[in-house]
C-alpha cells in the first residue's frame, strides 16, 4: 500500500498524469492486491490529495487526475472474482468472511436460511450495528431448522415471498460494492453433502443490476 500512496503523490507533482504513471498504477493494483477497505482508504486518499493539491492554476488538472486515479481502481476492483465450491467448508467461510467484513449494509437474498454458523453471524453482524435485511421464502421459512424466526426477534428487517411461487435467487451485496451468488444454499447440508459453488465479484456493473433486482423484490413482497 505505502507503494501505491507513494506513487499517487508522485504523479500529482508535475501537474501531468502521463500514460505510463497511469499503467504503473494499474501493475501496482495488480501486485499488491488490495482488499475492499484498503480500496475504499485509496478511494478517500486520492480526494484528500486532491483537494489539497488543487488551486485556480491547476483546478482542471487535478480533476482529471482524480478521474484517471479513480478508474485505475475501479478497473482493478472489476476484474476481482473468485470461486468456491462444496461440499466442504470453501463456500461457508467466504459467507462467513463477507460478514465479517461489512462495514456500511448487508442485503440478502436467499431461499433459505438454516446454517446455524452463518445464522450467528448474521446476528452477529446486526449487533455491530450493520444495516441487515433478508429476502427469503415463505414455503422454506417454516422448514425445521430454519433461522428466519431468530431474525424477527433479533429485530433484523425480512421479507418473504408469500406466493404460490418460489423466490429462488442465492445472493448477497455487500456495501454496495462486493456481490456473492452461485447455487449454494445456506444450509448445513450443503456445507456438508452438496456440490455446490458461490462466485465472489467486484464488477460495478453487474452489482448494481443484483442491488436493483433486490430493491424491486423488496419493494414487491
Amino acid at each position: 500500500m505505502k507503494q501505491i500512496l507513494e506513487h499517487l503523490e508522485d504523479s500529482l507533482k508535475d501537474n501531468y498524469f502521463s500514460k505510463s504513471e497511469k499503467k504503473s498504477l494499474g501493475y501496482l493494483l495488480s501486485t499488491h492486491q488490495p482488499n475492499a477497505n484498503e480500496i475504499k482508504g485509496l478511494k478517500n486518499k486520492i480526494y484528500l490529495l486532491a483537494k489539497e493539491k488543487a488551486d485556480e492554476s491547476n483546478f482542471e488538472f487535478v480533476i482529471k487526475w482524480m478521474e484517471h486515479a479513480q478508474k485505475a481502481i475501479d478497473q482493478f476492483t472489476n476484474s476481482i472474482s473468485d470461486a468456491y465450491f462444496s461440499p466442504g467448508e470453501e463456500c461457508r467461510n467466504a459467507i462467513i468472511r463477507e460478514l465479517q467484513q461489512a462495514q456500511e449494509a448487508i442485503d440478502i437474498c436467499v431461499f433459505t436460511i438454516s446454517d446455524n454458523v452463518i445464522s450467528n453471524k448474521i446476528v452477529e453482524t446486526h449487533h455491530r450495528g450493520i444495516p441487515v435485511r433478508i429476502l427469503t421464502d415463505n414455503d422454506k421459512s417454516l422448514d425445521r431448522g430454519s433461522d428466519i424466526d431468530q431474525f424477527y426477534r433479533e429485530g433484523i428487517p425480512v421479507k418473504m415471498d408469500n406466493t404460490s411461487n418460489h423466490m429462488h435467487h442465492k445472493f448477497m451485496v455487500v456495501d454496495g460494492d462486493t456481490l456473492l451468488t452461485g447455487s449454494y444454499n445456506w444450509t448445513r447440508s450443503a456445507a456438508m453433502y452438496n456440490h455446490e459453488n458461490i462466485l465472489i465479484t467486484k464488477d460495478t456493473t453487474v452489482i448494481k443490476d443484483y442491488r436493483d433486482e433486490f430493491e424491486s423484490l423488496w419493494n414487491e413482497f
